[in-house]
């Protein structure tokens, strides 16, 4: 049996900026097939954005694990997580300048 295609497991994300702390993902846990369709919904700032740079290795969780077709993203270092995006994630923007417009206000 194939691995699933996303596996996240207690993920949870949380900026800081000196003493504050906004936390955006707390203890997701999902399991998406291969060939499943899921569908992100969400109003603006509910962590959509972050979700997917989790799932795409863009980005490291505060807790918990990422693992995409059973490799665990959140064990490779940098340099090893760019050759898997590299080879393994493909990116369709809905904005060309997204990426640096990625900052909590």
């Amino acid at each position: 049996m194939a691995p699933p295609a996303v596996e996240l497991r207690q993920l949870s994300k949380t900026y800081r900026e000196g003493e504050a702390e906004r936390v955006v993902l707390r203890d997701v846990s999902v399991t998406v097939a291969a060939g499943e369709i899921v569908v992100l919904v969400g109003r603006s700032g509910s962590g959509k954005s972050t979700l997917l740079n989790l799932i795409a290795g863009i980005d490291r969780p505060s807790a918990g694990s990422v693992a995409v077709n059973g490799t665990d993203l959140t064990a490779l270092d940098e340099g090893a997580r760019t050759r898997f995006r590299r080879r393994h994630i493909g990116f369709v923007f809905q904005f060309f300048n997204l990426i640096p417009l990625l900052t909590v206000e």
